[in-house]
């Protein structure tokens, strides 16, 4: 199964635009938010998408809520539907290493094979390191036949480690720490995840839910679904010559194995996504919940690639999603869009989070996501000019 090689591009275009700047947090407007409502109800109708589910946060508390189309036949699409985040889910793979490195028992400057021996061999002289995987720095091959026969033969088969040690038998593009490279998945996050589990002792999915989805709230907030909550999970779709067709019946959750994907394996609901937001904006602590440090929290929303970055406009990296740098330093915009379906957007001087997924597989619809994102730019205006 191959993948678009443009993804990276596709990405870069979702997250190409200024957000606002403005110190006064911003207030949608009504013309604003019927722009989005129509966009999304028209992509519905259209058949470009089957259903979709966006919300608007302030403060990490929803403003507005919008869902469209159907879970499945004849059920309308539910607000608290839960949807894979696809490679938005790195955001909370990256918080998890932060813990780690906050426990001391993981370093940013640790050497990926000093948990997985065989990235030893890879570059002896200059070590893969933890703050290479979650930067996209590491060089290692994450695109191209070799790449995805790797993917597929463990992907959903094996374990989040062996994918990994098969990673590693592959040759490096490039140094460690020269180039950004995310390639069609952001593979180092996979390689991150198995870090974390042999550095923690737990499964990727164990250790979040005791770490992270259940000290903050985050009730539905899972690697997989458990049985009373699979239908609350809608039909997913593919496009095929142009048209959707199904792939997987409203309920149907992905096949279960002891691989948890660290590049995006993680599902959730527009709720905790908006609680999950607050982390960023509250500094590390929700309603006296400390996940981690202001500082950590700082770090992970600041460039962390420099000139690196591949991204036009300020955008860049910092870890476990985009940051965008304005020139007097202002940190405008953190998140990440995942599979061309879901994207999260926080805005830490407007203390906003805008969220969007629509069910359809990979490559998804990155066009759709553009005109959303746009369109809540737009739609931001001023407190005192009023507004939602």
């Amino acid at each position: 199964m191959r993948r678009p090689a443009a993804l990276l591009l596709l990405l870069a275009a979702v997250w190409g635009f200024t957000s606002a700047s403005s110190a006064q947090a911003p207030r949608y407007t009504p013309a604003g938010l019927e722009a989005i409502q129509t966009l999304i109800d028209g992509a519905v109708r259209s058949g470009r998408i089957p259903s979709a589910i966006a919300m608007l946060a302030h403060d990490g508390r929803i403003a507005w809520l919008h869902t469209a189309g159907e879970m499945g036949p004849g059920v309308p699409m539910s607000d608290d539907a839960i949807i894979p985040l696809a490679s938005v889910g790195k955001m909370h793979t990256a918080v998890a290493a932060m813990m780690l490195v906050e426990d001391d028992v993981l370093s940013l400057d640790d050497p990926v094979g000093r948990f997985i021996p065989e990235f030893t061999r890879l570059s002896p002289e200059v070590p893969i390191t933890v703050r290479h995987l979650l930067t996209h720095t590491a060089g290692l091959t994450v695109s191209g036949d070799e790449f995805w026969e790797v993917w597929d033969a463990h992907s959903g088969r094996t374990t989040t480690t062996e994918f990994s040690r098969a990673l590693a038998a592959l040759p490096l593009q490039s140094r460690p720490g020269e180039k950004f490279d995310y390639g069609q998945t952001g593979a180092s996050y996979e390689v991150l995840g198995a870090v974390i589990e042999i550095a923690s002792g737990r499964t990727l999915q164990a250790f979040m839910t005791e770490r992270l989805f259940e000290p903050l709230g985050l009730r539905d907030t899972h690697f997989h679904l458990p049985e009373p909550k699979r239908a609350r999970r809608p039909a997913f779709f593919r496009h095929v010559d142009g048209a959707l067709k199904p792939e997987r019946p409203m309920g149907e959750d992905a096949p279960r194995s002891n691989y948890f994907h660290g590049g995006g394996g993680v599902q959730s609901s527009a709720r905790d996504i908006a609680r999950f937001s607050r982390l960023f904006l509250d500094g590390g602590a929700v309603d006296g919940v400390r996940i981690l440090a202001p500082a950590t929290i700082a770090m992970m929303m600041s460039d962390q690639i420099g000139a690196l970055t591949p991204f036009p406009g300020g955008l860049s990296w910092g870890l476990g999603a985009a940051v965008r740098t304005e020139p007097d330093g202002t940190v405008t915009q953190y998140g990440w869009s995942g599979g061309g379906y879901a994207t999260l957007i926080i805005d830490p001087v407007g203390r906003t989070t805008a969220y969007f997924a629509f069910p359809v597989m990979p490559p998804g619809d990155n066009a759709l996501l553009t005109e959303f994102r746009r369109l809540v730019r737009e739609a931001k205006a001023p407190a005192a000019a009023g507004g939602t």
